[in-house]
């Protein structure tokens, strides 16, 4: 219960379903998801120590907030460690590891297709979670996939009703041919491009 608990909150935090700077109080959410308060106790506190929620004494739990400086570290950590993650897979993987990654598709969907919409970017991490994961280095594609978790929740929170232009999901599909040619270099340099793309939409969200 208590995995089940956790799973469901940090899913609701990604989303933004909880947004950020939200209180939350431990009977409340016991009786909104329907878990009781000690999964939901055991959860939070998880989630504590992933960073997505905060403490406050005496006044229970609060999301946390997303800040200019958190958006810029992150995607500062991400340039440093995705695009060595894509240059070992290039270099190391099997090529039906590779031949298996599934680039997203770009889907048009309205400001309404919340599920639609949770689906996409979902997707859209786990490519990157499986690039990581091929690279190889279990310690580096740990590190990434806890990058991309927080990715996701700044992804919902500022680009998620517009959606990922055509442009994001394309260079996927670049990325993905790069790789089954063990073009390691350009893979890298593929790599470093996106996330500066990524970088450049969620911060024109942030700085408006």
């Amino acid at each position: 219960m208590t995995d089940a608990a956790y799973r469901h909150l940090k899913e609701q935090v990604l989303t933004g379903c909880l947004r950020p700077g939200e209180e939350l109080r431990e009977a409340r959410l016991a009786q909104l998801t329907g878990f009781g308060r000690s999964p939901i106790r055991e959860a939070l506190r998880r989630l504590v120590q992933e960073g997505f929620i905060e403490v406050r004494p005496r006044l229970g739990y609060r999301v946390t907030a997303i800040t200019l400086a958190g958006v810029r570290d992150l995607f500062e950590m991400r340039l440093l460690l995705e695009p060595a993650a894509v240059e070992l897979a290039a270099r190391r993987a099997p090529l039906e590891t590779l031949e298996a990654l599934a680039p997203p598709v770009h889907v048009t969907y309205t400001q309404d297709d919340t599920e639609v919409r949770r689906q996409l970017l979902t997707t859209n991490r786990e490519f990157h979670v499986r690039i990581a994961r091929a690279s190889g280095n279990d310690r580096l594609a740990h590190a990434i996939e806890g990058l991309l978790d927080e990715m996701q929740r700044l992804l919902f929170v500022s680009i998620g009703r517009r959606g990922l232009p055509p442009d994001h999901t394309h260079e996927h599909t670049v990325l993905h041919d790069a790789l089954l040619r063990r073009d390691a270099p350009a893979a890298r340099n593929l790599a470093m491009t996106h996330v500066q793309a990524s970088r450049r939409l969620v911060l024109e969200h942030f700085l408006g």
